[in-house]
């Protein structure tokens, strides 16, 4: 299994992030956004298939009242395969013609930070001893340097009011049973009113916990305690309400 954890170093940068960090980017989202066409064409190849042999039929003059539930049911059948599979390609290529400057303007309005913060992270992201994290089974990554963070979002660590350990819940097919699953999170919520958000590890949120509260040591985490999600959805609506005023 691959490191769960990375000190940035040249020999990791080079091998990575070549061409700098939002370049990096582009290229993971366009090797995604390549499996997205080619899902995309296989389900619209078979919903085409399937609308193809109905519209032959009819156009044929074959009467098909005789089996028109039949019919309908293969014409639906061939629509929820076809539909999704235009939007996939759609998507895939979206994502194929995205660039440096996209992912920057991304980061832009997902922060709320200025252009020239955005590039000052993507410098710092590659600088040596930033911690590179693949939290939770989800693998997200997480950077740390010496001023940000960022996972699924950008923020200053100075910004960073409060920080969380989040118990959420959600309901999995095990077995054809409806069954509760449970996951670990961390939560971050900064005075622009943005929020960070990446399932992981108990023990990789204390980890994370521990290195924020070692630089700003303002950071609420309630003593570390698990809050269930309704506790912090409230804390959360209050935070945002007090962003208002």
């Amino acid at each position: 299994m691959a490191d769960k954890k990375v000190v940035m170093d040249s020999k990791y940068r080079e091998k990575h992030y070549p061409r700098g960090f939002y370049a990096a980017m582009v290229k993971n989202t366009r090797g995604g956004g390549i499996a997205l066409i080619i899902c995309g064409l296989l389900l619209a190849l078979i919903g085409g298939a399937i609308l193809f042999v109905l519209a032959a039929m009819a156009f044929s003059g074959e009467d098909l009242s005789a089996a028109l539930g039949e019919n309908v049911f293969f014409g639906i059948v061939g629509l929820v395969f076809f539909v999704p599979g235009l939007l996939l390609i759609w998507s895939g290529i979206k994502r194929c013609r995205s660039n440096e400057e996209d992912w920057i303007r991304q980061t832009k309005e997902a922060s709320g930070y200025p252009e020239s913060t955005v590039r000052d992270f993507a410098g710092q992201a590659l600088e040596d001893g930033t911690l590179v994290m693949f939290l939770g089974t989800t693998r997200t990554q997480c950077f740390l340097t010496k001023d940000y963070i960022c996972m699924n979002n950008l923020a200053k660590i100075e910004d960073i009011e409060e920080a969380y350990l989040v118990e959420t819940s959600y309901t999995a097919n095990v077995n054809g049973k409806r069954v509760r699953m449970y996951s670990k999170n961390i939560r971050l919520l900064t005075k622009n009113g943005t929020e960070l958000i990446s399932e992981a590890k108990e023990a990789e949120v204390n980890e994370i916990l521990d290195m924020l509260t070692d630089k700003n040591s303002a950071i609420d985490t309630d003593g570390r305690r698990m809050l269930s999600e309704s506790e912090y959805d409230k804390r959360k609506e209050m935070f945002m309400k007090s962003r208002k005023k």
